[in-house]
């Protein structure tokens, strides 16, 4: 699918392409694999007369069928889309008739709801308020298809607090009096806080199959719609008295379900839903006309008849729901940090707390808030897909979901540090358990997580390789992010902020005097430069996107030459190299002299005043040669940076 995109002209048919395999959101299915025809058709087989319902065999037919290539009339290979979106969304546009409303819907406001929440409560609550966006547009688009009366099939895609549908032309009118009407009730539940904006036109089946020129059009009206969200609401602004009491109310009481509902979020394999009035017992959230609670279903035991499945495929009667929900339990913080029974059941105080997180930082007890988003995308969405289609359409916003909402929870279980020389916290011997970091959100094609500064670093570099995997080595498909870095009591609003301008400036890098984006921005901090332009690298500068290292022109093979200096302290609370810390500071000066004629001179003192153990003449000696390249130069902030972080600070800790 991923292979093609940004080439000119008619899709030709990729050569790296997806096995064939079962669809598992927790278990990534990477180009180039090996994949079992026969025993995936046998699976198929065997699964579907347990399939009894219209949804409960689309469910199993993209299970099975997601990564099996689409064929035409011919039977000829249809290049970048999948049998299963193929056939679905043949299936849909049936059901719309010679009238096809294409619908595309947004939740507004969520960056302020997430990130500008002042009290305690709301912190302890924050994956909760993300995932509480995400069942706001599950919620929108499950009503939408029930009333009319189609299936998921029509869902072009769901993600990233949005979605697209295709709907028959007939039922417009009811379409937007339920978006007015649900706008309406987001509108006085959350003070204005949040909207739901809608962009739709009417096309003929042939026009909505080709899927072009009507996709930049919805794109343009959803923006000016999200713009003017609050028009017509200003009476209601200005109008009456409003109380600073019940708005605080009210978000306390919204904070508190939260807390509920996000303790028994990390381990729930489903979402039951309730009629809102049926609702009993605590951990309930409530959207509308429905409630919501997560529920971990044990095996025999009886399913509610109406839920959602979280990141499966395999119960085919609930309506799946893909979400990066991997987060740090308290359970899974080693006992000297824990202060818990490590038998403590979900609930409310399940989930790490940020200053946990921190002092099981490396080094310098900091917290990283790391936001990325793929380069590129909305331009490809928007018409710019070589061969555009609808089918197309929908197995690439399929298959952007499947990472960023399925496959990113795999990434944070890893267990391997940044580098081997690069010490890090025992890990919990608790399945699934891997870096300490939390994920705030992931959908559509962005992610933010937060979690121990060394930890964030070690995700960010491998979601980038893995996602330069998934989408088949394309170097034009880059993924730009910055991660800012702080103690934990700064305000996380702040730390979103300095965080997004981290990613803007990771967008702007150049190669050869081109805005070429896919860049990074590893150690902003409170000291450093937000605007500097040095600041941000391109991800081949940073590390190997492809596993092949060794040489001496990216910052983590100098890094590496480095860690060879460690001295006997080093461990999970820091690395101290066996030299003065007066060398560094040296070579920091060297570093930030670019250009200066005395910056050779300063390098060479450097060099000489610094007095390494004998033990390691021969690495101190090679570092000595590395360091006299004039190509590894640009790398050495970027190293310093991290050495600085990762250096033992026990008095800090203690304070």
């Amino acid at each position: 699918m991923f292979q093609r995109l940004g080439e000119q002209g008619s899709y030709r048919v990729a050569s790296s392409r997806y096995p064939l395999a079962e669809v598992d959101p927790l278990r990534p299915t990477l180009p180039g694999g090996s994949g079992d025809a026969a025993g995936l058709a046998r699976a198929l087989e065997a699964a579907l007369p347990l399939a009894v319902t219209p949804e409960a065999q689309l469910t199993t037919l993209e299970r099975f069928g997601g990564f099996v290539a689409a064929v035409d009339a011919a039977g000829a290979e249809v290049g970048g889309v999948s049998w299963f979106d193929q056939a679905r969304l043949r299936v849909a546009l049936e059901a719309c008739g010679d009238e096809v409303l294409v619908l595309r819907a947004d939740v507004s406001g969520i960056q302020e709801f997430i990130y500008r929440a002042e009290s305690s409560r709301a912190l302890r609550s924050l994956r909760a308020r993300s995932f509480y966006l995400e069942l706001l547009a599950v919620h929108a688009l499950r009503h939408l298809l029930r009333l009319c009366g189609v299936s998921r099939a029509n869902v072009a895609y769901v993600g990233g607090g949005g979605f697209q549908l295709y709907l028959p032309g007939r039922f417009a009118a009811q379409v937007r009096a339920f978006a007015q009407s649900f706008d309406d009730w987001l509108w006085d539940a959350h003070q204005g806080g949040l909207g739901f904006s809608v962009a739709s036109v009417i096309v003929s089946p042939a026009e909505a199959r080709s899927g072009t020129g009507f996709q930049r059009d919805l794109s343009a009206e959803l923006g000016r719609q999200k713009a003017r969200r609050r028009a017509g609401r200003l009476s209601a602004v200005f109008g009456g008295v409003s109380s600073p009491v019940l708005r605080q109310r009210q978000e306390e009481s919204l904070s508190d379900a939260l807390i509920e509902f996000g303790g028994l979020l990390p381990r729930a394999s489903h979402i039951e839903v309730r009629e809102a009035g049926k609702a009993d017992g605590s951990g309930w959230v409530t959207v509308g006309d429905r409630a919501y609670r997560p529920l971990r279903a044990s095996p025999g035991e009886p399913l509610p008849p109406e839920r959602l499945a979280l990141n499966s495929l395999t119960d085919v009667d609930a309506f799946p729901m893909f979400t990066g929900n991997y987060v740090t339990r308290v359970r899974d913080v080693p006992p000297p940090l824990r202060n818990v029974d490590a038998d403590q059941g979900e609930g409310p105080h399940s989930v790490a707390s940020h200053e946990q997180l921190v002092d099981l930082a490396l080094g310098q007890p900091r917290l990283a808030l790391f936001r990325c988003d793929a380069d590129n995308m909305g331009t490809y969405f928007a018409g710019g897909i070589p061969g555009h289609s609808a089918a197309r359409h929908a197995t690439l916003s399929r298959l952007m979901s499947l990472f960023f909402q399925g496959y990113v929870n795999a990434i944070c279980a890893q267990r391997d540090p940044l580098l081997p020389g690069v010490p890090q916290a025992a890990r919990s011997a608790a399945e699934g358990h891997g870096r300490y970091l939390n994920i705030i959100y992931s959908g559509g094609d962005d992610a933010v997580v937060v979690g121990a500064w060394n930890e964030v670093l070690t995700f960010a570099v491998d979601l980038r390789r893995a996602y330069r995997a998934f989408t088949g080595g394309n170097d034009r498909l880059g993924l730009s992010g910055g991660a800012f870095m702080a103690k934990a009591k700064y305000p996380l609003r702040r730390m979103a902020d300095l965080a997004h301008e981290a990613e803007v400036l990771a967008k702007q890098v150049e190669e050869n005097g081109k805005v070429v984006k896919d860049g990074f921005v590893p150690f902003l901090t409170t000291d450093g430069p937000g605007r500097d332009p040095s600041a941000a690298v391109r991800w081949n500068v940073f590390a190997a996107l492809d596993g092949a290292g060794g040489g001496m022109d990216r910052t983590l093979d100098l890094l590496a030459a480095f860690l060879t200096l460690s001295g006997p302290g080093s461990g999970p609370d820091g690395v101290e190299l066996n030299v003065k810390r007066a060398f560094l500071w040296k070579l920091q000066a060297f570093a930030q002299r670019d250009g200066d004629a005395w910056r050779l001179p300063l390098l060479h003192y450097a060099l000489a005043r610094a007095t390494p153990p004998a033990e390691q003449l021969p690495a101190w000696q090679a570092l000595q040669r590395t360091l006299l390249r004039r190509d590894t130069w640009p790398h050495l902030g970027h190293v310093l940076g991290f050495l600085h972080l990762a250096r033992p600070t026990a008095q800090e800790r203690m304070d």
